[in-house]
């Protein structure tokens, strides 16, 4: 078998039909930016994750440091991350002048660390970005109540989570701000870049939305200093056709990674964590076992892609060698670094494929 990591082909084959005729009505009328589907993409994202505010905009790195900038995080400020994520969660922190202050992940999740939040709290300590990874939702409860004890605005990464709920609650409904990435990968990828901030708060709101449009408060007035950070329509389009098939698209990806926790127990490595209630909505599959590149080697040779998410945590990479982190100072994040391998867990999986998929991993412990 030749069994990709992510298949994108297949999903936009199910809005091609459809979505064709609408991007050529865009190019027609020339309404490229900010226009129908990107109001009909805020309104339905916003509705699938509980809040009443959604702002698009041009990708999820920019939706993080819109969300920043909303808050009003700045140089001086100090803002608690985790190491283990993608790079953009602690660059935009960066970018606005601040400095990321990295905190380990539980080894039960790989999500932040609630009980080390609150010991890395400074004078400094503006805010707290939290990234549910993989699509594994973090504590936010006991996250929530450490940042109200200490007045600190809590932000939600939940560039791999959208369509999960914790008891009930959405991702993204938890923090003051949430940010969304519509990469072609995640599980509402779109047909390029795209991004979206999400919140409770109408402050938060109407100040991203302005933001994400050079600060505009009306035509050339500028409130404020901001991006050029809108999405356009084509986008926005593509997106608004994918968005009523993520439920399905999510439910497969959650029968698929229990199937494999299913399947692969007994082995020695460890499996994903889920309570089976929708807090894992399995954008990845991530095992890990300290013999993760032989493993990855052998489900090469059998026709199987995997990736390493992520090779190196954030703490010890070079541009953040001003930081003055060194190895061993977010231990768990860097044993996961070494260990973790994701083997495909895309809705399009087809039984027999995640039956190879399974043998071939068996077949590599015995």
């Amino acid at each position: 078998m030749n069994i990709p990591l992510m298949d994108l082909k297949t999903p936009f084959r199910k809005i091609e039909r459809k979505l064709m005729p609408k991007l050529r009505e865009i190019l027609s009328e020339q309404k490229l930016t900010l226009g129908r589907y990107c109001a009909e993409l805020e309104q339905g994202i916003a509705r699938l994750s509980g809040v009443p505010h959604a702002v698009s905009c041009s990708s999820g790195t920019d939706a993080l440091i819109l969300a920043l900038m909303a808050l009003g995080i700045k140089a001086g400020d100090e803002v608690i991350t985790t190491p283990y994520t993608f790079f953009a969660t602690a660059s935009s922190i960066a970018l606005v002048g601040a400095t990321p202050v990295f905190v380990d992940v539980r080894k039960e999740d790989l999500n932040i660390d609630p009980d080390l939040i609150e010991r890395a709290i400074t004078p400094k300590t503006r805010a707290v970005t939290v990234v549910h990874l993989f699509g594994k939702m973090c504590e936010m409860e006991r996250i929530n109540s450490v940042a109200k004890k200490h007045g600190l605005a809590v932000i939600e990464d939940m560039a791999q989570s959208i369509g999960a709920q914790r008891n009930g609650t959405p991702s993204g409904a938890f923090g003051d701000i949430a940010t969304l990435s519509f990469y072609p990968t995640k599980n509402l990828g779109g047909i390029g870049e795209g991004g979206m901030v999400l919140t409770r708060r109408a402050d938060l709101g109407e100040r991203a939305r302005k933001l994400r449009a050079h600060g505009v408060d009306g035509p050339y007035h500028h409130e404020m200093i901001g991006l050029n950070a809108r999405l356009d329509e084509i986008r926005a389009c593509g997106l608004v056709e994918k968005l009523p098939f993520l439920g399905e698209w999510n439910r497969q990806r959650i029968a698929n990674g229990v199937y494999y926790n299913r399947k692969l127990t007994g082995l020695p490595i460890i499996l994903p964590t889920t309570h089976g209630t929708g807090d894992h909505v399995f954008h990845l599959y991530v095992v890990r076992l300290e013999r993760r590149d032989a493993l990855k080697a052998h489900l090469q040779e059998k026709g199987i892609a995997s990736g390493l998410y992520y090779p190196l945590p954030l703490h010890l990479q070079p541009c953040f060698a001003y930081l003055g982190y060194k190895q061993g100072d977010c231990k768990v994040a860097e044993e996961a670094s070494r260990t973790s391998l994701a083997i495909p867990v895309f809705p399009e999986l087809k039984k027999a494929e995640k039956e190879y998929i399974v043998k071939s991993v068996r077949e590599f412990f015995h």
